[in-house]
């Protein structure tokens, strides 16, 4: 077993148990003597053997803690060997990596987190090293934040990438004891191993950008006791258009290449879905742990050729996967199953769609398109023949058709039919403006003509 003793942050800080197992060490690591910490060592004139020249060969951080923690097994006494860290012992990455390879005894004191800390209710602390890896990292801004190991420029400046992603690059925060913006990080004058960023937890209000934690609150403020009395009175029921709306606003977005109508709609359609977990929540049916659980187990299990033993070597054999794992854990008996599964609230064309691939991969199909093509003839001579309420049949068979017809050809019949209906807008506005405002008693030959010009006009 190697006893891990810290130093604190700074002279001093040393406890009276680590003290004494200094005292009766056999043999004393240090992991770095450029520290005022260890001058405690000269004092008591404790020989102490400084690992600094493993940080000097070391290429990064991975390196040094592997190569750290071979040199302290390979060369500890085997009665008692004592390894000495700046912090609580505790944070610190060697040492971690110390305990996946022998048993060890943590002796603990100030946490370098800590000691930069202002008056907070909690503090999370992290090194630079492991933030900078993580992608995406977020946290709850309600509690500080503290960041170690920020001892050269260059990793300043990967720390204040991640840190102006989450609260903005004029935001207030501290670099070992000194206020500066976030923006300054990667500015100042010196770095070293106590190098520490304290990040002050924020006030809802105060804050210029927002995460996802901050969304779920601001719900509950508004469904709150205090909150507003129009979120307060709504249910799964009234709102649920909503969702369709704000997804259709988004589809348009994109359609547009509109990249801050997307950001837009996006917050709008991530609304929606906190809307009804909170809703969930206050009648005690899921919350949004329930929702987020439920989509993050379905994305690892249905992705079998990522997460499990299925190989999958394009993008048609990754649907295939996802497909197959779909059917089994939604235990489908046939496909005539999964049909009767594509949800009804969906758009007719859309659904159709979603039903015809279906009966495809249950080889219910026609082997050429020339099939396709008279299916549709078929389909629009029943229609011309139709009488009373054979109409609105034949006709949803003549869509049906004409669907199947466009899914041959790879293309989105909601998609196709959303541009036919921009274009007809975008020709008649152009009718209707020519003809000073209003179409009302206008010669049909006039406005033909009219129409043609429009067509002309878009190129």
């Amino acid at each position: 077993m190697i006893t891990v003793v810290g130093l604190g942050c700074k002279k001093g800080q040393l406890t009276l148990e680590g003290a004494e197992a200094i005292k009766q060490a056999d043999k004393v690591f240090v992991k770095t003597r450029l520290t005022d910490t260890y001058t405690y060592f000269t004092d008591q004139s404790i020989d102490a053997q400084s690992l600094d020249f493993i940080y000097e060969q070391s290429g990064d951080f991975d390196n040094l803690d592997r190569a750290i923690v071979r040199y302290v097994i390979e060369n500890s006494s085997d009665k008692n060997t004592v390894y000495c860290v700046n912090g609580s012992g505790l944070d610190d990455r060697s040492v971690i990596a110390l305990s996946k390879e022998c048993e060890v005894k943590i002796i603990p004191s100030v946490s370098r987190g800590i000691a930069c800390a202002k008056p907070c209710v909690g503090v999370l602390t992290i090194s630079a090293y492991e933030l900078t890896s993580l992608k995406g990292f977020n946290y709850d801004t309600r509690l500080s934040l503290t960041v170690t190991d920020v001892d050269n420029a260059f990793i300043a400046g990967e720390v204040k990438l991640v840190l102006e992603n989450i609260l903005g690059d004029e935001e207030k925060i501290f670099f070992s004891g000194k206020e500066i913006m976030v923006y300054e990080l990667d500015r100042q004058k010196t770095y070293d191993y106590s190098s520490v960023v304290f990040v002050p937890a924020k006030e809802l209000v105060d804050k210029k950008r927002f995460n996802f934690i901050d969304l779920y609150l601001i719900m509950r403020i508004l469904r709150g006791e205090n909150g507003c009395q129009w979120d307060k009175a709504q249910t799964h029921e009234s709102i649920r258009e909503n969702a369709i709306e704000e997804a259709y606003e988004l589809v348009e977005a994109i359609n547009n290449e509109d990249i801050d109508n997307m950001i837009e709609e996006s917050g709008d359609l991530f609304l929606q879905s906190i809307f009804h977990c909170v809703i969930g929540e206050d009648n005690g049916e899921f919350n949004v742990e329930d929702s987020l659980s439920g989509i993050c187990s379905k994305l690892i299990s249905r992705h079998t050729h990522i997460f499990g033993d299925v190989v999958a070597n394009n993008a048609e054999e990754a649907l295939k996967a996802w497909d197959a794992a779909k059917a089994k854990e939604k235990k489908y008996k046939s496909q005539s199953d999964k049909m009767q599964h594509v949800a009804r609230a969906l758009p007719a064309l859309m659904r159709a769609e979603k039903v015809q691939k279906a009966a495809a991969k249950g080889d219910f199909e026609f082997n050429e398109y020339s099939q396709v093509l008279d299916k549709i003839k078929e389909e629009y001579g029943e229609f011309v023949e139709a009488q009373g309420a054979d109409v609105e049949k034949e006709g949803g068979d003549l869509l049906f058709a004409c669907v199947n017809a466009l899914r041959w050809k790879g293309v989105d019949s909601e998609v196709a039919l959303q541009g036919t209906i921009d274009k007809f807008v975008r020709r008649y506005s152009y009718v209707e403006e020519k003809c000073g405002g209003s179409t009302a008693g206008r010669p049909l030959e006039e406005l033909d003509k009219l129409w043609e010009e429009a067509k002309k006009s878009e190129g």
